[in-house]
């Protein structure tokens, strides 16, 4: 389950010269591609050879967005509004100056990023219309109804914070729970690395006095895209550690959903990023958050986030695969751009299967392909996901499956003894025993 406001980036090709430099040309195409597992990797070895400043500095760009480095990508951004504009030209300009107001946003600099995206509007009328660019009008009336919040926070003792969890059944699979307390009451929340925002039920939302700010935002779910509503809580307690001025995302029931699985409250990535490094131990039924987090391994970097949502960098033998990290996710499965990929010993190994699967948006009827295992590495670490579905037909327009090879959900978190999970680095490390 995730959410978001309705925004496209759309970076067009801003490499022309045909004398330009290979290096120039690799990472120009890396960009275009938005490969950003292979730029954050090939950048460092090229960047002296970059001949085009405007590119090395977009580069930087892509890498603080995607690998968490909010404060340090806004400074870019700006150096490059600044100096580069010619080189940039008009449609990244536009994306950039939007892209920096997210950012803003997402670090609770809400007045901030209104203001910005609302003089851009002004300015470009001169030459273009407001309505031509409906994703920055919506992304500044967003924050324009947080600028008198406070930015969201985590309030902790200087010290390791450990809690219970529970993996219960839910639907086809399992899911975590931890206890969440909400003036003086605890709740079970999902503990969802695939919401990019804390989430609560409309009854879960009246129950606990959430403040409604706004009536209406987009909601993104593994089926569909609904509507719902954001709001405000002051605080809630994840053990020791208080979460303060948490932006909530409340939706209504949905019957058909509830008959699967009744989701009422969610803990996502907004409170995951904010306390820096989680390590889940499923065998112990615990938690930890560290105040010490782990150094980066030899094997660098394997994870981004977007929105909240987070992808990961994996290895079936030397072929390089993409997959969505959601524990929200009750097992694992293959999507359709791995099924294309791999269609012929798919179709011979795989046994057809209808299943049903709910999330925000409806339930569907799936019919897959189910396969003994496929190996798989990160990292250092080699497992095997078992009994695992391949999507082999071609998903409707509003699945989200888009380009991954697959999600990793609790299937995937069951086989280890611990995950760490580092939002400071942007990696995931498994451990076996």
């Amino acid at each position: 389950m995730k959410t978001f406001v309705a925004l496209l980036f759309f970076f067009v090709s801003f490499f022309q010269s045909v004398k330009a430099q290979d290096a120039d040309r690799q990472i120009g195409d890396l960009i275009n591609q938005s490969d950003w597992f292979r730029l954050e990797e090939e950048y460092p070895k090229v960047s002296g050879l970059l001949q085009s400043v405007a590119i090395k500095a977009l580069s930087e760009v892509m890498i603080g967005t995607y690998f968490n480095k909010p404060v340090e990508t806004i400074h870019l951004i700006d150096s490059l509004l600044e100096h580069y504009q010619e080189d940039l030209g008009f449609p990244n300009v536009s994306s950039l100056v939007a892209l920096r107001s997210k950012m803003l946003g997402e670090i609770g600099q809400y007045k901030e990023s209104a203001d910005r995206l609302y003089d851009f509007l002004r300015q470009i009328e001169a030459f273009a219309k407001r309505e031509d660019f409906p994703s920055h009008q919506q992304l500044a009336d967003y924050y324009n109804t947080l600028r008198n919040e406070a930015a969201p926070v985590v309030d902790r003792p200087d010290k390791d914070t450990e809690i219970p969890m529970t993996i219960e059944e839910a639907g086809r699979g399992v899911l975590m729970f931890v206890p969440v307390q909400v003036h003086g009451k605890t709740y079970k929340f999902i503990f969802d690395t695939g919401a990019g925002s804390t989430f609560v039920s409309k009854r879960y939302a009246d129950e606990m006095g959430i403040c409604v700010i706004r009536d209406s935002i987009n909601i993104t779910g593994a089926f569909a895209t609904g509507t719902g509503k954001s709001g405000i809580l002051d605080s809630m307690m994840i053990g020791d550690i208080a979460f303060k001025n948490a932006i909530i995302t409340i939706a209504d029931s949905n019957p058909a959903v509830d008959t699967v699985y009744q989701v009422d409250a969610v803990l996502g990535t907004d409170f995951m990023r904010l306390v820096g490094e989680v390590n889940i131990f499923p065998q112990e039924k615990k938690i930890s958050f560290p105040v010490n987090r782990h150094s980066l391994p030899e094997t660098g970097r394997n994870m981004w986030m977007y929105d909240g949502g987070l992808r990961l960098k994996i290895f079936s033998g030397n072929e390089r695969l993409h997959f969505v990290f959601d524990t929200g996710n009750v097992r694992a499965d293959m999507f359709y751009h791995y099924y294309q990929k791999h269609k012929e010993w798919i179709d011979a190994g795989g046994i057809k299967e209808q299943i049903f699967g709910g999330g925000f948006g409806g339930v569907r009827s799936l019919e897959v392909l189910r396969l003994s295992s496929i190996p798989l590495r990160l990292g250092d670490t080699s497992f095997e996901i078992k009994d695992i579905q391949v999507n082999y037909k071609e998903p409707e327009a509003d699945w989200s499956q888009k380009n991954e090879d697959g999600s990793l959900g609790m299937d995937f978190i069951n086989l280890f003894q611990r995950v760490t999970i580092n939002f400071n680095d942007m990696f995931l490390e498994v451990t076996m025993d």
